[in-house]
């Protein structure tokens, strides 16, 4: 509830700032001039649009595999979901590519993810660590994941909030 409380807010809070950005562009054009009211809405533009460093939706945390480092698979693969927390408005999720090999059966985990889904304005999940560990000739995993949920106000963090998720996921019925 209080996610959707600090969305409303941050929407709130963005609108505010169009109609106070348009005010002012009014002010500037009456006061100075035409040219420098397009120059103020060219500084303003520059600052909406300053590039994401850092873009989680890009971020693919690798598996280690000891035992098959050069990721090489013979075998069927499937996709698993777990959801780590449900909230009124959003979901973090893990997804977990698994790999079962074709001659010995054995379960392998190829690739793991962890995003965020729902109604997510003002706030975003960063995971940090992905741990999957598979029990031998078993058809189910421990997983331990570690992240970081930024709660922002116009794009300014303002809170960071550590998040560690562990549990068990069945990988194969």
């Amino acid at each position: 509830m209080f996610e959707l409380i600090w969305g409303l807010l941050n929407g709130i809070l963005f609108i505010y700032f169009i109609i106070i950005c348009f005010k002012s562009v009014k002010l500037v054009k009456e006061n100075i001039g035409v040219l420098a009211a397009l120059i103020f809405v060219i500084g303003l533009l520059s600052f909406i649009s300053k590039p994401i460093e850092k873009n989680i939706i890009d971020k693919n945390i690798e598996i280690l595999n000891q035992t098959n480092p050069t990721k090489a698979f013979d075998g069927n693969s499937f996709f698993r979901e777990i959801t780590l927390e449900d909230n009124l408005t959003s979901n973090i999720n893990l997804s977990i590519v698994v790999g079962e090999n074709k001659t010995t059966k054995a379960l392998s985990i190829l690739n793991a993810n962890s995003n965020r889904t729902g109604f997510i304005f003002g706030t975003n999940w960063n995971a940090k660590n992905i741990d999957i560990d598979i029990q031998k000739n078993q058809n189910y995993c421990n997983y331990v994941v570690f992240g970081i949920l930024e709660w922002k106000i116009l794009g300014f963090t303002i809170y960071l909030e550590d998040k560690t998720f562990s549990g068990k996921a069945l990988l194969k019925e």
